[in-house]
């Protein structure tokens, strides 16, 4: 039955919504997934990890993160960040970071990722009106525990995964009551940021940008021009939002996109020129820097 949101949230509300989730797994021949599955519904993913993993690099996407089982620790620059069974957390921006992840008492760790179609939240914002930006924190990440209202849409959606037609006719009206109240929430300011004409949705473009060309010859000065802000004050306010500097985003970003095509099956040469490297070496010493380990030693480990 649907969680009451008039009810306190508890244990066994979190509970419910994991059993759904390995209900849509188990249906799926998945219950013993070890990575990332799409769901009937556009833009939504489930993942799970039997094991957990020790502290390594990882490209965040933007989006909501709701945890159902297990534990997280983010690091981003000198911050770090823990979510956990019963929390989601929110990131503006694509972020650089790294990630460690634990099962705590559970069996996995298991949790539901939601994007945010850049239509939608211009919409939804518009309903939910806010103070000017300037007044809240640059921050692109929030970790907030879940309240009843989130939890109760996030139990509508989750329901709907193994009704293939309920999915399609519903499911979309579930991520946008999810994304409402998120909005509404303590952590409504990282994502209506990005609608204004501040700083903060200035640093979302230049990312956009990047995202989109990482693969070319980028000049940071002119996607500083491309967001209509002076050079200096670009690497000022882009440090402030990404916690890193418009260079080393760029770098780390070709290194995920590149790791991410290795892990696929591409040669290590091919995924380094795909990403924008024209030399092979420079690209695995960086490889190596940021991951601690070569590029194939990488994909023996996957292929293992």
């Amino acid at each position: 039955m649907p969680i009451s949101t008039k009810a306190p949230f508890s244990s066994s509300d979190i509970q419910c919504l994991a059993a759904l989730a390995c209900e849509f797994l188990l249906a799926q021949g998945k219950s013993h997934l070890n990575g990332v599955i799409k769901t009937p519904v556009d833009g939504v993913r489930l993942f799970r990890d039997p094991t957990g993993c020790k502290k390594q690099p990882l490209l965040y996407q933007s989006g909501i993160i709701i945890m159902l089982k297990g534990s997280k620790r983010l690091y981003i620059d000198s911050r770090e960040i823990v979510y956990k069974k019963g929390d989601y957390l929110v990131l503006g921006v694509p972020l650089p970071a790294e990630c460690a992840a634990f099962t705590d008492d559970d069996d996995c760790i298991l949790g539901l990722v939601v994007d945010v179609p850049p239509s939608l939240l211009v919409e939804l914002t518009q309903l939910t009106p806010r103070e000017a930006s300037s007044a809240r924190p640059t921050f692109t990440v929030s970790q907030q525990s879940l309240d009843t209202t989130i939890a109760d849409a996030t139990h509508r959606l989750l329901a709907a995964f193994t009704n293939k037609n309920k999915a399609l006719a519903l499911g979309a009206s579930y991520v946008r009551e999810i994304i409402y109240h998120v909005l509404n929430g303590p952590a409504g300011y990282v994502l209506s940021g990005l609608t204004e004409n501040g700083h903060y949705a200035r640093v979302a473009k230049a990312l956009h940008i990047i995202h989109e060309k990482y693969a070319t010859s980028l000049n940071v000065e002119q996607i500083a021009r491309d967001v209509n802000m002076s050079p200096s004050g670009f690497h000022r306010v882009f440090r402030e939002v990404v916690l890193d500097t418009p260079i080393q985003y760029i770098k780390k970003v070709r290194l995920a996109k590149a790791r991410e095509r290795i892990n696929g099956g591409e040669r290590v040469s091919e995924a380094a020129e795909a990403v924008g490297y024209k030399s092979v070496s420079q690209f695995s010493r960086e490889f190596k820097r940021y991951y601690q380990f070569t590029p194939l030693q990488d994909k023996s480990s996957e292929i293992a």
